[in-house]
């Protein structure tokens, strides 16, 4: 497929196509997640395919949508049997849609913007959510929930989560999730790691360690312990240095410097991002220019924590260590959905910024950018 209109001819023609191997609601999710350009396919999601799908099917799949060179990538987590639930009432689409539509428009307006999230986009995010899903999960009215519904209503419960520890939707994610439990679900198939990934985007490292214990699927992922002398109490902006050598984050204070500031957010999942660390690595004159303008180099304030991704890059480059912010609070200027990205700071504000790293680099903006400074 090439586009979505030839997609659409195919699917009105009635002919038969990998797509048939998805229960009709993990074929509607599936479909619902492809975005397209003049260029092909540009985004989809793989995790209806993870669920319910064996790796051939997969494999058929993503050929069909000529997405092939994605094939290792989705199949890492298709482990044990696929998650074929009974199909969802059209209500439970219904409430899930809406969860979508509100995290869509926002990533969309963030995009056209060039903005960050804010704390108004969080406070909406939950309003509408606690509407469509009420204020606090009941054992009841989940118990009293068809088998289908409980799917939708935990992945309306992660995307709303964004990686708040104490939001009610993060309380209605672990809530689904007892009640798949309870009813004999096998959650290996993308529900654990979704849960590991919200304990993890939350910085609840204690709770992640806990839950990855017993589940051999998920020991894989490096969880750190926690050395946090600032406590609770601290409120100005803190990261952690990664001490590979004993799997430690220690949480430090770091306060924003009086005058300028160069902050560049990378993440693991993101080959941009590997290819604006490999320019940082390699280009000694952009990487000292870099310096001079004060570069903190951290991962997004939302993302989930990568110890290998973090780790290898510290050990081969202990002069501009990578730092994991604590969490959102005093990193809200650079919650960015979309990395790489290098934000031009003065006494804490953002003042000028670049987003993204093409094949051909982006180091002229770059220095374009540090060049013309911040205003006096």
């Amino acid at each position: 497929m090439r586009s979505a209109a030839q997609l659409e001819s195919v699917l009105a023609s009635s002919q038969p196509s990998p797509l048939d191997a998805l229960t009709p609601y993990g074929k509607r999710r599936f479909l619902q997640s492809l975005r397209w350009n003049e260029r092909g396919l540009t985004t989809f999601s793989g995790q209806p395919l993870v669920r319910e799908l064996e790796v051939p099917q997969i494999a058929a799949v993503l050929a069909f949508i000529d997405a092939d060179a994605y094939l290792p990538m989705v199949t890492r987590d298709a482990i044990g049997a696929p998650l074929r639930l009974p199909a969802p009432t059209a209500d439970a689409e219904a409430r899930l849609a809406q969860i979508v539509r509100l995290v869509e428009e926002g990533n969309r307006r963030r995009e056209d913007t060039a903005g960050a999230v804010t704390a108004s986009d969080d406070a909406r995010l939950e309003r509408r959510f606690v509407a469509v899903f009420g204020e606090r999960p009941s054992w009841h009215t989940l118990r009293e929930l068809p088998l289908g519904d409980l799917l939708p209503y935990f992945d309306a419960a992660a995307l709303a989560a964004q990686g708040r520890k104490d939001s009610v939707a993060t309380r209605f994610l672990m809530a689904v999730y007892e009640e798949l439990r309870a009813r004999g679900v096998d959650t290996s198939r993308t529900v654990d790691e979704t849960v590991l990934r919200s304990m993890l985007e939350a910085r609840e490292f204690g709770q992640a360690r806990a839950f990855v214990a017993g589940k051999p699927h998920l020991a894989a992922n490096t969880i750190p312990t926690v050395r946090d002398s600032l406590g609770p109490r601290f409120k100005g902006r803190s990261a952690y240095r990664y001490e590979a050598v004993n799997n430690t984050l220690v949480r430090e204070a770091l306060p924003h410097p009086r005058g300028a500031e160069l902050v560049m957010v990378v993440d693991a999942g993101c080959h941009f991002s590997h290819d604006a660390l490999a320019a940082l690595r390699e280009d000694a004159a952009l990487r000292a220019r870099m310096v001079q303008a004060g570069l903190v180099l951290v991962t997004p304030p939302r993302a989930g924590f990568s110890a290998d991704f973090v780790g290898q890059w510290n050990t081969n480059n202990p002069t501009i260590p990578m730092r994991v912010p604590y969490g959102v609070g005093g990193w809200q200027a650079v919650d960015v959905p979309n990395v790489p990205r290098f934000f031009l700071l003065k006494d804490g504000k953002v003042v000028k910024q670049l987003s993204g790293w093409p094949a051909g680099g982006n180091k002229a903006s770059l220095l374009a950018m540090l060049d013309g400074g911040v205003e006096q």
